[in-house]
């Protein structure tokens, strides 16, 4: 009398396999585990193809790794790495101030809105780098020739972004502050840059890889020190391997920069992000 049940148990929990199977698959394929897989194959390739067939121009990831290794311990590379951060740094803060100021005035004040826009729409589609030259001729080489740079490719996506922002603060809004006799400085403090900060922080994001990115290309074009300027310097002495982990270790600092910040914008926005979540029902 026992045997059929667990003759039926067993073969359920055999028919439950293959759907449990499934389930973690599909979940790897629609994951980033995916796309981790996919780069681990393709070192492995790699290390595959440099060790049979060695190539002065594409040296092993073992040899890549050991270089940046050696280059962070006792190398150049973590303190150039470090000089990079550091303009950033002050680029990225600088223009955040000066994008979130100038776009969220832009929107409230109609005068200050047509004495900026030409200005904007004029600077808006030059690339940073044409900048350069001129920013060498009036501070030369240095920090400040990096940070003016980042300063002026990070502060127009915050501005623009600050501006549609705090010019898409609904008419419930308006009349919420004008009800309770909000000055105009407690509207925008109170009202206006909390409504825009899903917005806001669009264009932190943008300016703080264009950030990384200008502090990179502006130290190959013209710096002396940085990241940049230590790619740079290991091509042209054909230092391939000590090229290649400059190159890695900007691509892993850039992945860390934007997982760092979409941690700091969940935490900020905490409220805008269950709101969303409640809205699509998740």
């Amino acid at each position: 009398m026992t045997i059929a049940p667990l003759e039926g148990r067993g073969i359920a929990e055999n028919e439950s396999k293959p759907g449990r199977l499934s389930v973690a698959a599909a979940r790897f394929f629609q994951s980033r585990s995916l796309g981790w897989f996919a780069l681990l194959v393709l070192v492995m390739v790699w290390e595959v193809v440099a060790q049979v067939s060695p190539s002065p121009g594409l040296p092993a990831p073992s040899r890549i790794a050991a270089a940046w290794w050696r280059e962070m311990t006792v190398g150049q590379l973590r303190w150039q790495l470090a000089d990079t951060m550091i303009s950033m740094a002050y680029g990225f803060v600088l223009s955040t101030i000066f994008g979130v100021v100038i776009g969220v005035v832009m929107a409230w004040v109609r005068v200050f809105y047509a004495l900026m826009e030409p200005l904007v729409e004029l600077l808006r589609p030059i690339p940073t780098i044409i900048f350069v030259p001129v920013i060498i001729l009036y501070v030369g080489l240095g920090r400040e020739m990096n940070v003016i740079a980042i300063l002026i490719s990070a502060t127009i996506p915050i501005l623009i972004a600050s501006y549609a922002g705090a010019r898409g603060v609904s008419a419930a809004l308006r009349d919420t502050a004008a009800t309770f006799n909000l000055s105009w400085w407690q509207t925008v403090r109170e009202i206006v840059v909390p409504a825009a900060a899903p917005e806001i922080f669009i264009g932190l994001r943008l300016a703080l890889a264009g950030s990384f990115v200008i502090a990179i290309a502006a130290g190959m074009i013209a710096g002396n020190s940085g990241v940049g300027y230590y790619i740079i310097h290991a091509q042209q002495t054909l230092d391939i391997s000590r090229m290649y982990a400059g190159a890695a270790t900007v691509a892993v600092v850039g992945y860390l920069l934007n997982a760092g910040f979409l941690l700091v914008e969940r935490k900020v926005l905490h409220w805008h992000l269950a709101n969303d979540r409640a809205r699509t029902g998740e």
